[in-house]
């Protein structure tokens, strides 16, 4: 970034429009843009361990569970023992306090170890939010500091650097933009050629557009000579250094610009009379004693002293025969004609010197034949004097006015030009007629068109391309509510008939015997018994039964449902670069500069030509260097 003094005058900061480095404006840059954001993320909370509170969670489950166990089996062991007590002694009694004892002892430890693990688990999450905290205020101090780094590289940066002309470019064509515009367009693109080459600027506006360069050249002790046509044409070099053969050849280019076929023959005879003529002058020729001479030739009365008697007598009874004259009588008269507003060209020339920024411009007279005689003398003059240039080759500025300027002219200076490597920028104020003609000879560039027609041939000129945009949207949106009964009615009946049918049949049999010893004559007696039997059944029966089942149902069911979709569409369309109504309404100061690339694509490179910007803050006169996006 260039650093400019705090006490600098604004003339100072005019003269960077001097530095080195030719360019056509400026293009703009946020450097809020390039702003790269903290990248340490910021920091989380860490969580607890699970270790810690799963110890802790065990050891409470622990004390919870070991106070109900021991409530209940202690508790019952302790008051049986003391129930007992009263029974066996004292000894249960102490077996039930000791039992006690013992509950209770276990009951504090599982407590003890709950309250070390919660303890633990605290004293974790603690220490892990005292890291947190510490982390995050260093976290919050290292982004300050980036920010306030980030806010001082932001200040350093350029917003503004050149847009330059591309190197080696040697034709350069700009159309449309008001008169301001191409007067600032002008004043950057000039001051930064004079660092390197001299420079001839040609101002047929009639608006005076080269006066800021100038003005500014002069400050920059750059040695300016400006010529103001037709108004200061005494101190004009248009037709100076110009050997006689050029000078009638720039005289009958001017006068016959058009080109037309039918002034051919007349383009010839008038070159045949001039060059006659000048051989009559000698060495001395300029439009005064050309304009002289032509009267004498056709016998008018010449107040002026341009020629003297004996050169007067000598034309006008030695050059033409009476019977040419009176055959040549058209062609004089129109060469005097022309030359007439041209006799004072020049001749003050000799108190003047040379500049290295030259600005020959028309002034504000309104426009005659003669205005336009100048215009197109002024460029032939320039074309004839860069095509015997002995020195470093300026380079050339053509600002044409609403009238414009022949195009043979033009076209000639084009090819002189590029035959002697010279750089050519032509300002055309609308892109019509000739001027469409000219497109595409060179580098080209487009200010605001408010014509649509112009506007439609700059977007043509530009160009189309394939781009994809957007086709269709859609965001559908629904609500669906479904909401159904079912009834169901079922019976059934059932019969059934049972038939059964049973036979029993047995038969039993049996035998005893017994003796009896009583004593006397008869002690042993006995008897035996035989027995048998039998039975027979049989059981026939039938049972019948019926059920009857009656059941019923009702079933609801209820559904809610909602979607929301949303749908783009693109479509393949081929469409200007830069539409015709965009290039309408550019700013005033705006430049779109065209950039073809090999391959046929066009660049079109978007800059800001107002040279006032060079009294901003970060300005740069080179091009911003690249940075990528963040």
């Amino acid at each position: 970034m260039t650093l400019l003094d705090s006490g600098a005058t604004p003339a100072d900061r005019c003269l960077r429009l001097f530095d080195p480095g030719q360019r056509l404006g400026w293009v703009y840059r946020n450097p809020e843009t390039l702003r790269r954001p903290f990248p340490e993320p910021e920091p989380q909370r860490q969580p607890v361990p699970v270790a810690y509170e799963n110890r802790a969670t065990a050891a409470r489950i622990a004390h919870e569970d070991r106070k109900q166990s021991v409530t209940k089996i202690g508790g019952g062991i302790a008051l049986a023992c003391f129930l007992l007590s009263f029974m066996g002694g004292g000894s249960l009694a102490g077996l039930a306090v000791i039992v006690a004892v013992v509950c209770m002892a276990l009951v504090a430890h599982a407590g003890q170890s709950a309250g070390t693990a919660a303890r633990d688990l605290e004293n974790k999450r603690t220490e892990l939010e005292r890291h947190f905290q510490h982390a995050w205020q260093a976290w919050c101090e290292r982004g300050r500091q980036h920010t306030l780094a980030q806010d001082q590289w932001m200040r350093n940066l350029d917003a503004w650097g050149a847009l330059p002309v591309v190197s080696g470019t040697r034709r350069l064509d700009i159309f449309g933009g008001s008169q301001r515009s191409r007067e600032g367009l002008l004043t950057v693109f000039g001051t930064s050629t004079l660092q390197q080459q001299p420079l001839i600027v040609i101002d047929l506006t009639q608006a005076l557009v080269c006066q800021e360069l100038s003005a500014l050249a002069e400050l920059a002790s750059v040695p300016v000579d400006v010529q103001l046509l037709p108004s200061g044409m005494a101190d004009s070099s248009i037709l100076s250094d110009l050997t006689s053969q050029e000078l009638v050849n720039s005289l009958v280019e001017a006068i016959y610009a058009d080109g037309s076929e039918a002034g051919r023959a007349a383009r010839a005879v008038d070159t045949m009379i001039l060059n006659q003529l000048c051989g009559a002058l000698g060495d001395d020729i300029t439009p005064a004693r050309l304009g002289a001479g032509l009267r004498a030739l056709m016998g008018e009365i010449d107040d002026t002293k341009a020629l003297t008697r004996t050169e007067r007598n000598r034309i006008a009874d030695d050059l033409l025969g009476d019977k040419n004259k009176d055959q040549l009588r058209d062609s004089l008269v129109r060469l005097a004609s022309f030359l007439h507003p041209l006799e004072r060209l020049g001749v003050e020339r000799a108190r003047r010197r040379p500049g290295y920024l030259t600005c020959i411009a028309l002034d504000f007279t309104t426009g005659s034949a003669g205005t336009e005689l100048l215009a197109d003398l002024a460029v032939q003059s320039v074309t004839r004097r860069l095509a015997s240039f002995q020195e470093t080759i300026p380079a050339v500025v053509v600002a044409l006015g609403e009238q414009g300027v022949q195009r043979r002219c033009l076209e000639q200076l084009a090819s002189v030009c590029e035959r002697r490597g010279a750089q050519l920028t032509v300002l055309h104020p609308h892109l019509r007629e000739g001027s469409v003609e000219m497109i595409g000879g060179g580098t080209v560039g487009f200010m605001r068109l408010g014509n649509h027609q112009e506007a439609g041939v700059a977007a043509d000129f530009l160009g189309r391309r394939h781009s994809f945009v957007l086709h269709s949207l859609t965001n559908t949106e629904g609500t669906a509510v479904n909401t159904s009964v079912a009834r169901t009615f079922g019976s059934s009946v059932s019969k059934g008939t049972t038939y059964s049918h049973s036979v029993t049949e047995g038969s039993n049999w049996g035998g005893s015997s017994s003796s009896t010893y009583q004593g006397g004559p008869n002690p042993l007696s006995s008897t035996n018994s035989i027995s048998s039997g039998g039975n027979y059944s049989e059981t026939s029966g039938t049972s019948t039964s019926t059920t009857r089942t009656t059941n019923e149902s009702t079933t609801h069911t209820t559904g809610d449902s909602q979607s929301t979709s949303t749908a783009h569409g693109e479509q393949r369309v081929y469409e200007y670069v830069v539409e015709p109504t965009q290039l309408q309404a550019l700013a005033d100061f705006s430049l779109l500069l065209v950039e073809r690339r090999p391959d046929g694509s066009v660049s079109v490179h978007a800059a800001d030509c107002n040279p006032n910007i060079a009294l901003l803050d970060q300005v740069s006169t080179q091009p911003l260097p690249h940075a990528a996006p963040p």
